[in-house]
């Protein structure tokens, strides 16, 4: 043990519990600055590892737990707060209910680097030190299963700071979830390198391999391109969120877009936002529709809108995208969100929704999920991988696309969440998507950010927030598959079995205790 890390160990071990639950927090209040906006990834490897040795230092379960669950508090009370700006500041919630699930969200969260901390010490009671070696893989189990408990929710996932890093290589062969384990076996070989004298070659090695590995595996193209091009425009219409379901409104919102849209007939997609034209289908003047998809079809072009279908008969209202103009019998026409927002697109049961409805006031939180497989929409020979809002979170949704999109298609509406961390955030998981399935991506929003993708990840363009404008891109598709593709169909296997090895042990050590 070296003379730094050796003063490290004493000042925690003396360091009084409550301190250094502290302590704790404030580490995980500084994980944010790994992500969007900041861009500061080397955090994602240095504060997880200075983590572990806090986790380390302390020897009840009981303490490890709470050492990370602070961490968990720090982690995701900086870095998701604004779920309280969109419950309170646009779905009309009291500050004490806005609070109340917020600060039950971030809790939540925080469980999951609690249980990480207390599965590894529950193994290195077994087998010794060397068990750091296995936070990797812990770290992978519990971040997937955060990815599916309550629906998921894998905002700030660890690998989503590295995707511009050295280390970005990774992510079309292992996803997100791989990346942050990547990153956490980075940060154990740092403290083996700072720690034990007699394991610092061996440290050395893992870093240098892993870092030299990440970065030789960047240039490699695992899709190929198509040679066909389609030239993109996306339409940002900056309607504020308190404008945007007056019905009053209608036909200046229907205008923003349509005057933006004139401008790009050169185009041969152009895309809407989520629920640009707002309101129910039936609402939405059947002419309008038509009118727009005659005028796009005459002057050879797409327009890709958001809008709500409906079925007042079966009572299924949908979150959707609607393709119009150009060749009626091309494609699909329609594609309904499959995942949909807890507690802001539906409750999990009818008397909750009944319930929150007196406190919170989020239109159209009732709605249908669409099924897993839908037919692709097609744009001029380009098959279309589409996605809606916090959709393009999650590998599982966008990977249903895949293979045969050429081009992924997001839309979303972030003006939920104001002027905010989680524009940039949702963006930067947007562009884990590209890389994980070497596709570009077209983000269209409404208040921004608006964005260009390429296939490796790469923002090519975007728009500034809260400004009315379009911009244009050449977009190429792509054909075939990232190793990533065929990971994804068993890390939900290997997640699961990791967690069930690490039950099953918890229980019979439990067992082994009852029966001395």
């Amino acid at each position: 043990m070296t003379v730094a890390s050796s003063i490290l160990s004493v000042f925690l071990i003396r360091l009084p519990f409550p301190l250094l639950l502290l302590f704790s927090m404030l580490l995980g209040a500084l994980m944010p600055l790994a992500f969007a906006p900041f861009f500061v990834w080397p955090l994602a490897i240095i504060l997880p590892a200075i983590l572990l040795v806090l986790a380390d230092s302390r020897g009840t379960h009981k303490q490890v737990i709470l050492t990370g669950f602070g961490f968990g508090l720090g982690y995701f009370g900086f870095g998701v707060y604004w779920i309280y700006n969109s419950l309170h500041d646009f779905g009309m919630a009291p500050p004490i209910v806005a609070g109340a699930i917020t600060a039950l969200m971030i809790v939540t969260l925080s469980v999951f680097p609690a249980l990480t901390l207390f599965a590894w010490q529950s193994i290195q009671r077994r087998i010794g030190w060397k068990s750091i070696w296995l936070v990797p893989i812990l770290w992978f189990a519990f971040e997937w299963l955060r990815g599916w408990v309550l629906t998921g929710m894998p905002w700030l996932s660890l690998g989503y700071a590295l995707g511009e890093s050295p280390l970005a290589g990774f992510a079309p062969l292992m996803g997100v979830f791989g990346l942050s384990a990547i990153s956490m076996l980075v940060s154990v070989a740092l403290i083996q390198l700072f720690y034990y004298k007699c394991y610092r070659l061996a440290s050395l090695v893992v870093v240098v391999l892993v870092f030299s590995l990440g970065s030789g595996l960047q240039p490699i193209e695992w899709t190929e391109q198509q040679p066909k091009s389609l030239d993109v425009t996306i339409v940002q219409g900056n309607i504020p969120q308190e404008m945007k379901w007056q019905s009053d409104q209608r036909q200046n919102i229907f205008n923003t877009y349509w005057n933006e849209t004139i401008k790009h007939w050169s185009s041969d997609l152009i895309v809407w936002p989520e629920t640009a034209l707002p309101g129910q289908f039936e609402n939405i003047s059947q002419s309008t529709l038509n009118f727009l998809s005659k005028e796009a079809a005459a002057k050879d072009s797409y327009i890709l809108t958001g809008l709500m279908m409906s079925d007042k008969i079966n009572r299924k209202f949908h979150n959707s995208m609607m393709m119009l103009g150009g060749d009626s019998d091309e494609s699909e026409r329609v594609y309904h969100k499959r995942h949909l927002v807890l507690f802001g697109e539906y409750y999990p049961m009818r008397w909750l929704m009944d319930l929150m409805s007196h406190w919170i006031n989020i239109p159209y939180s009732d709605l249908q999920a669409g099924p897993d497989k839908q037919p692709l929409m097609k744009a001029k020979g380009v098959f279309l991988g589409l996605s809606i809002c916090f959709e393009d979170a999650f590998s599982r949704d966008i990977m249903l696309s895949i293979p045969q999109a050429n081009l992924l298609v997001n839309a979303s509406n972030d003006a939920w969440f104001g002027d905010s961390l989680a524009p940039h955030q949702h963006l930067q998981m947007a562009q884990m998507r590209s890389l994980e399935t070497g596709r570009a991506m077209v983000r269209s929003t409404n208040t921004g950010i608006s964005a260009f993708i390429d296939f490796k990840g790469q923002i090519i363009q975007q728009t500034e927030q809260f400004k009315t404008l379009s911009i244009t891109q050449t977009m190429n598709g792509r054909t075939g598959t990232t190793p990533f593709y065929y990971f994804a169909q068993v890390q939900h296997w290997i997640a699961a079995l990791i967690l069930i090895i690490l039950l099953v042990g918890w229980f019979k050590t439990r067992h082994e205790k009852t029966t001395i």
